[in-house]
């Protein structure tokens, strides 16, 4: 289980560093035969299930690089894992959207005590100012 383990964060690493350096988008699959055999191939379409089936191998991994993204999937019997990540400019977008972001929905919002006034059984003219 751990080279199952090493053997991911290796393709991942790769695969981000060749995003960074400009390489194209890809999809493709790296299936590990039962006696170590390795193949590359292009995994558009294709599930790790049905990779790991079609071709005999007891370990695949696939691998997406789409607009500086990379998401690594990979399954060795009843071993999965699922790595990904961001684009520079999408973390810096979403850093920038939690910081910038609209105060929540009304529903969201703590409710904000109010002043009765005796058997009007509503809200008085003046709501309660919080401390």
């Amino acid at each position: 289980m751990r080279a199952f383990w090493e053997d991911a964060k290796g393709i991942f690493e790769t695969a981000r560093g060749a995003t960074e350096s400009g390489s194209p988008d890809c999809d493709l699959a790296i299936l590990i035969g039962a006696q170590g055999q390795i193949q590359m191939l292009e995994a558009t379409g294709w599930a790790l299930a049905g990779l790991l089936a079609e071709h005999g191998a007891k370990t695949a991994y696939r691998v997406t690089r789409d607009r500086g993204q990379v998401w690594l999937e990979g399954r060795s019997g009843s071993d999965t894992c699922l790595l990904r990540s961001e684009s520079p400019a999408t973390a810096a977008r979403n850093l920038l959207a939690f910081h910038t972001s609209p105060p929540l929905a009304p529903a969201l919002q703590r409710p904000r005590p109010e002043l009765l006034t005796e058997g009007s059984g509503g809200p008085a003219c003046h709501p309660m100012v919080e401390a």
